[in-house]
């Protein structure tokens, strides 16, 4: 079994002692003769003899190439020793330098790769070591002259024979090390692992694990949810979400069309001031229209039936005075058949009446639908238009819906509505590019926040301009500093003016949470996850390093750990509200103030 790494961050220690005493078991010890006399000034920092033994190479075959010196303004150097032996030639050694942000993001992705691969339990020590023991190499971070350095080696041909791999790469790195901080005049220190910041704290706000969901009220924050899909929060502080039953044989994450109705599967439940888990609307109780009993005003008989057999998951919803609007994750608002299965819905949640929006003919020889462009000009077959749409929020410009087509990259204004039926409204184009398949949030004032095919994000305001735009979203890294997210997955919510963004970090592997003001673009760092560290006894899953400040609810720090993805993300006030998928679980982040 390979030798733990535990002793190598005493590699500058001893390696003075290496470099001018003969090992006690015989190995052959290192000097600080240059590879070549004549090579690249980045190249003298690898002794020859050393490079030799490791290799079991003649010296005098030994030669170097360099691509940059060393020097107090070089941002990253190599070497390549090569041994020519015949005819042939090929690369026995390489050295890397690189200085300030590049070498602390190679050693921040190095400590992650080496963590996961080897399950580390405890801070990862310096340097690190990578390959096999036929070609390994070493990851050595160092700070001189308060500069951070990262130095790599690569060995190519380590003969076996020596049997001492660890320790030859350690004496070895401890004199590319000193060496270093002797051209430069500084001296050359194994850096401290990356220092923590605590950012705040996670909470148990909702749930048990458990995949049902309630039908009546339930106490506290023990109470069973099942899946979140969507978050939002009333002025007062009251928790809105949409809690689904999936079955067992159906993954939440790519659940579409294929699962239970929303009457036997969906529940809207808030979690009150007070912390009680309840029922605000169960679709078996809502006086929805059927034909053997229509409600008053409700949707028309050619559409009755439809609402409660909806099908497919719920991606957003709004909550606008006592009504709250769901919006389907949905393809298309038309299935084959002519069937409007997946329509927005409207909840009145005083009384529980739901109604379905629609812009629809009726009667059948009546069209009370009024669509125009911004012109003022009606759309022609706006009804189609209508049913290809593929709605993914809804915002209120005062007491006007504001409906976001995305795949589109249309807005529609509803500027009248009368029990669920679109009587005016207006289409507007978007005059910003949407990325493909990106999320959404719905902001205050008919806004919305939405990601551009070139990773930055775009606020729309209810008439489809840009009153707003930030080309990069970043988040501060612990000694990296600020690293770009990532457009992929990116998850993005709305919290008053503010937006929401979970992604990946670009420059290391660690997803962040960042708040971003949608008036002026100034961004804060809420979380950022980094090592994988020791598992959470209660719930057998890995830690990360800012783990002290976690506590250890079953299921917590599994949200930080893998941090990506999660099936809802809201707000509270400053807080975050997270449900990791698969967890049934909803946390809440206090942010340190």
């Amino acid at each position: 079994m390979r030798t733990r790494l535990g002793i190598l961050g005493s590699a500058l220690i001893l390696c003075l002692t290496a470099c001018t005493s003969p090992d006690p078991g015989g190995r052959q010890p290192l000097n600080t003769d240059k590879v070549t006399d004549a090579g690249p000034e980045i190249c003298s920092l690898l002794p020859k003899q050393a490079i030799a033994h490791l290799t079991a190479r003649a010296e005098e075959n030994l030669t170097a190439v360099g691509d940059l010196p060393v020097g107090p303004d070089t941002d990253r150097g190599q070497c390549d020793v090569l041994v020519s032996e015949g005819e042939s030639r090929q690369t026995v050694a390489r050295l890397r330098i690189d200085t300030n942000q590049a070498g602390a993001v190679v050693r921040v992705n190095e400590a992650i790769q080496i963590a996961q691969e080897r399950g580390a339990r405890t801070p990862l020590p310096n340097p690190l070591r990578k390959g096999n023991e036929a070609a390994p190499s070493i990851s050595l971070a160092i700070k001189c002259g308060n500069r951070p350095v990262q130095i790599g080696i690569d060995i190519t041909g380590y003969d076996t024979r020596r049997n001492t791999v660890d320790a030859d790469l350690a004496d070895l790195s401890g004199v590319v090390a000193s060496k270093y901080g002797g051209r430069l005049g500084c001296r050359s220190e194994v850096a401290p692992p990356l220092e923590e910041e605590q950012r705040g704290n996670v909470l148990m706000k909702a749930g048990n694990g458990d995949t049902d969901v309630p039908s009546g009220p339930s106490p506290g924050p023990s109470a069973s949810i099942g899946l979140v899909e969507a978050i939002t929060t009333a002025p007062d502080g009251t928790v809105y979400f949409v809690g689904r039953k999936y079955s067992v044989d159906v993954s939440p994450r790519s659940v579409e069309g294929d699962t239970a109705p929303w009457g036997q599967s969906l529940r809207i439940l808030r979690i009150r001031t007070d912390g009680v888990v309840e029922v605000a609307w169960d679709p078996n109780l809502a006086p929805f229209s059927v034909n053997a009993s229509p409600v008053p005003g409700d949707i028309p008989e050619k559409l009755r039936l439809q609402g409660r057999d909806t099908l497919g998951a719920v991606s957003a919803l709004t909550l606008h005075k006592d009504q709250v609007w769901l919006v389907p994750t949905n393809a298309t608002s038309k299935q084959a058949g002519g069937t409007l299965s997946r329509p927005v819905r409207i909840v009145q949640l005083n009384g529980g009446r739901a109604v379905d929006l629609r812009a629809i003919k009726a009667p059948n020889d009546a069209d009370s639908s009024r669509i125009k462009d911004p012109a003022g000009r009606p759309i022609p077959n706006s009804i189609d238009l209508w049913n290809e749409s593929q709605f993914s929020a809804v915002s209120f410009d005062g007491e006007t819906p504001v409906l976001l087509d995305s795949a589109h990259a249309r807005v529609w204004r509803v500027d009248a509505l009368r029990d669920g039926k679109i009587l005016d409204a207006t289409v507007f184009p978007a005059v910003t590019q949407i990325a493909a398949g990106s999320s959404t949030a719905a902001l205050t004032g008919g806004r919305f926040a939405v990601s551009t095919p070139q990773g930055g994000i775009s606020v729309l305001n209810s008439r489809g301009q840009v009153p707003v735009g930030f080309p990069t979203v970043s988040a501060q890294i612990d000694g990296v500093g600020l690293s770009p997210l990532e457009l992929g997955r990116r998850q993005l919510a709305g919290a008053g003016d503010d937006i929401l963004v979970h992604a990946m970090t670009s420059q290391i592997n660690a997803p962040a949470v960042v708040r971003v003001n949608s008036k002026d673009g100034t961004a804060r760092t809420i979380q950022v996850s980094g090592y994988p560290g020791s598992r959470d006894p209660s719930s057998n899953v890995d830690t990360t390093r800012f783990a002290r400040t976690f506590g250890t609810a079953a299921n917590a720090t599994r949200l930080f750990a893998t941090g990506w993805p999660v099936s809802a993300l809201g707000a509270v006030g400053q807080n975050i509200l997270m449900a990791p998928f698969g967890a049934r679980i909803l946390y809440e982040l206090v942010p340190r103030r």
